[in-house]
């Protein structure tokens, strides 16, 4: 009997480790935003690890990572994070080989005090590593995030 590869069980674990970031990450914002009664935003940034404050509006690969900070309601969803924001979170870039793909051009999610993504949730978010394996993340409408098992492709609606 043949055991599976032991590289592709650490790369699939790999990626399931990256999806629980991102899931806990977007979890963190719209938990702050109900308890700050106030907009708090997650945007994609390739200098979160360098200190950066600037949101990447270049690509919406989230794979280079991300800010998560406190905005107000004036704030438009890709503003970048200046000064007068509270930072409350940052995450760099993941490993090389995984993708993180919205299915729209979101490179910002913004939650407003009720908990609900604003202007209108993202849509799903895919991710992959080397083209092997995928999982894909879903928004409702209300701010709840589920995660699809590996192979599943259709988020609830």
């Amino acid at each position: 009997m043949a055991l599976p590869s032991m590289g592709k069980f650490i790369n699939q674990t790999r990626l399931s480790g990256n999806v629980n970031e991102f899931i806990a990450a977007t979890m963190l914002a719209r938990s702050e935003a109900i308890q700050r009664a106030g907009a708090v935003t997650i945007c994609r940034s390739s200098g979160a690890e360098s200190g950066s404050n600037a949101c990447d509006k270049s690509n919406s690969n989230w794979s280079s990572g991300w800010l998560i900070y406190v905005g107000t309601a004036a704030d438009s969803p890709d503003s970048d994070a200046s000064s007068a924001h509270r930072i409350l979170a940052r995450q760099g870039a993941f490993n090389a080989g995984t993708s993180i793909t919205p299915a729209s051009t979101a490179t910002a999610i913004t939650y407003n005090a009720s908990g609900a993504p604003w202007p209108a949730p993202p849509g799903d978010f895919t991710f992959t590593f080397k083209n092997d394996f995928s999982h894909k993340v879903c928004f409702s409408p209300s701010g709840r995030i589920s995660a699809l098992p590996a192979g599943a492709d259709t988020c609830p609606a």
